[in-house]
């Protein structure tokens, strides 16, 4: 674990494009890898709707035992959302020891008020106080044992009900004063916002939620976010297809992909959990030895 965290902390220091794309299961995490990222995301919108709950009503425990398993799939680092940091100061820094000790790589930690409520997915979203905010997160960073943990600084002031760009500014910058190893300004999605913040807020890796097509990873890399997760994109793509191929087969007793294509997508599933890897140890142990024996009769 301490090899994945350092080798994410250096590429941060190096200035290097982080590209992350979300998992919230250790086959979708296998996916991530075997198309070469370098870096996984399980943030809190995906957990929870693969939990069939909403975020706000997720535990600590459920989040990062989702997160947990994840880690233990791929041999990638893995940042993590921990929501409002579960509480106060004291919860906060019990989440951090816990993601650390779930082999986690990172977190980010926002300045919602706690706890958090459903209705912010729809935008109706309330932020803290910022010296309450800033006071956790100093507990946050003092609860680190791992110096190769990151802990990064998440506000939602821009779409907050209360807040505005300025003060989304203005939150990036007590962060990066703070020493958070990196910042995410929740909401900042078009390019002149994103270039409006990346100007207000210099000296500090910028992390942004991706998803849609509008722009691309090079587009953000040159708008000064290091840092790009993709936070609802597998659970999106995930239940849509599910959604298509499930609702042929509702309507017309077929599921619309064929015995040639299910071989191959099979193959590549299987691939994706190791059963070629198996198959060569049974072949080299158990099969072997029961052909041997078989011989000898």
């Amino acid at each position: 674990m301490p090899s994945v965290r350092s080798d994410l902390r250096a590429s941060l220091s190096k200035g290097e494009t982080i590209v992350a794309p979300g998992a919230y299961d250790p086959i979708s995490a296998r996916v991530v890898q075997s198309l070469g990222f370098s870096a996984v995301y399980t943030g809190g919108y995906m957990s929870g709707a693969h939990l069939a709950v909403t975020e706000p009503l997720m535990t600590m425990t459920e989040q990062v035992e989702v997160a947990r398993k994840v880690a233990q799939a791929v041999p990638l680092p893995v940042i993590c959302d921990a929501g409002a940091g579960y509480g106060d100061p004291v919860h906060t820094m019990h989440a951090v020891r816990t993601y650390e000790d779930a082999g986690l790589a990172g977190m980010h930690i926002e300045d919602q008020v706690y706890p958090k409520r459903a209705s912010y997915h729809m935008g109706l979203e309330h932020i803290t106080p910022l010296d309450e905010f800033l006071e956790k997160m100093r507990y946050a960073l003092q609860a680190r044992r791992d110096k190769d943990f990151l802990i990064i600084g998440r506000t939602d002031a821009f779409s907050a009900v209360e807040g505005s760009m300025d003060e989304a500014i203005r939150r990036g910058l007590a962060l990066r004063d703070l020493g958070v190893d990196a910042v995410m300004p929740r909401g900042v999605r078009e390019k002149a916002d994103l270039d409006h913040f990346r100007k207000g807020v210099p000296d500090v890796p910028l992390l942004v939620i991706a998803g849609a097509d509008d722009i691309s990873v090079q587009e953000y890399a040159s708008l000064g976010y290091q840092i790009i997760i993709y936070a609802t994109t597998p659970m999106v793509a995930a239940a849509t297809a599910l959604l298509d191929v499930y609702g042929k087969l509702k309507d017309t007793g077929l599921t619309g992909i064929s015995a040639e294509e299910v071989a191959v997508r099979r193959r590549r599933v299987e691939e994706l959990i190791s059963l070629p890897e198996y198959y060569q140890v049974e072949a080299a142990t158990t099969e072997r030895e029961y052909q041997d024996r078989a011989g000898a009769h």
